[in-house]
């Protein structure tokens, strides 16, 4: 349940405010960036920045602009929303880098989203290779070989969603979501690019890259691996990113929309794709088969059924 932000009496620039509310509101607003620490730093004592503060909220969450906050007034009950979002997203645990929807090697499902994102991690933990997105030759089986060697793990060359070649690669690349995170919490300087994922190159092989601005942010938000967020950033429109970037930043961002989002995200871009690779290989009727599950899956999904308890695809590989 959401906590209201309470104040004793009404706040504003011809009021006579109470010095318990000047002081827990400017903290507030500090908080969420929208008050201006003066150089004496933070007191009870009402002044311009304050007020100043107050405006900037109100434009940003779309209300009366006049720098007055009344107790149980529209702009503090939305000050007591958003202070509980932050609170809610600070508690949240760090997101992992990698996540499987289904198994990846020789003679495994191997869905084009799987077999990027595999490759992607592989490459960020520093095993590269040239044949991006290719499961067979001297591409991703060779590299995942060379990684399970590395960890001491069973060497056959694939995965599957939470086994131990994947837990390994997120143990490995865990630091590297820290690093993320403390940049998505701080502005980078001038020509930093920010932090850099291994890429690849037919030529040059393994390349850096620098990674979209927003990917942690999303992935955080909606409970994604990094990787499948920055895939779905990647494909996203300029209009689809400016909305996003309006739930994220608190405009938007009822549960519902949230959920949809991603049930979304699930259903177009991992399960259906999924489900039409089976045509080449098991038919039309794995593919129907397949589609019934998936739609099952959405379902679920919109009624609030967490990703780890959806039922599973049918993909006749077992």
């Amino acid at each position: 349940m959401t906590s209201p932000f309470k104040l004793n009496a009404a706040l504003g620039r011809t009021y006579n405010t109470d010095l318990d509310d000047v002081l827990q509101t400017k903290r507030a607003l500090s908080r969420l960036g929208h008050y201006e620490t003066p150089s004496y730093g933070i007191d009870e004592y009402p002044d311009e920045p304050l007020f100043q503060g107050i405006e900037r909220f109100q434009e940003l969450y779309g209300l009366q602009r006049d720098g007055i906050m009344k107790p149980d007034g529209q702009t503090a009950t939305k000050l007591g929303e958003v202070l509980n979002a932050e609170e809610r997203k600070d508690t949240r645990p760090v997101p992992a880098a990698f996540g499987l929807t289904a198994e990846v090697g020789p003679g495994r499902a191997n869905t084009p989203h799987d077999v990027n994102a595999t490759s992607q991690a592989l490459a960020w933990a520093g095993f590269p290779h040239l044949q991006a997105g290719a499961v067979g030759g001297d591409g991703l089986v060779d590299a995942t070989k060379r990684f399970q060697q590395s960890k001491n793990l069973k060497v056959d060359g694939w995965l599957r969603p939470y086994g131990e070649t994947e837990k390994a690669l997120n143990r490995v690349l865990q630091p590297k979501v820290e690093a993320l995170r403390v940049s998505a919490a701080s502005p980078t300087p001038a020509g930093d690019p920010g932090p850099l994922l291994q890429a690849h190159s037919r030529r040059k092989g393994g390349i850096r890259v620098p990674i979209p601005k927003g990917v942690y942010e999303i992935a955080m938000f909606f409970g994604l691996p990094v990787l499948a967020a920055m895939d779905w950033l990647r494909s996203m429109s300029e209009a689809q990113k400016e909305q996003i970037s309006i739930q994220i930043s608190g405009q938007h961002s009822g549960t519902d929309e949230r959920l949809e989002a991603f049930c979304d995200y699930l259903h177009y871009e991992v399960d259906v794709p999924m489900c039409n690779s089976l045509k080449k290989s098991r038919g039309k009727e794995a593919v129907a088969r397949c589609m019934k599950t998936a739609n099952d899956r959405y379902a679920a999904c919109l009624h609030g059924v967490p990703p780890e308890r959806l039922p599973p695809l049918d993909t006749w590989n077992n």
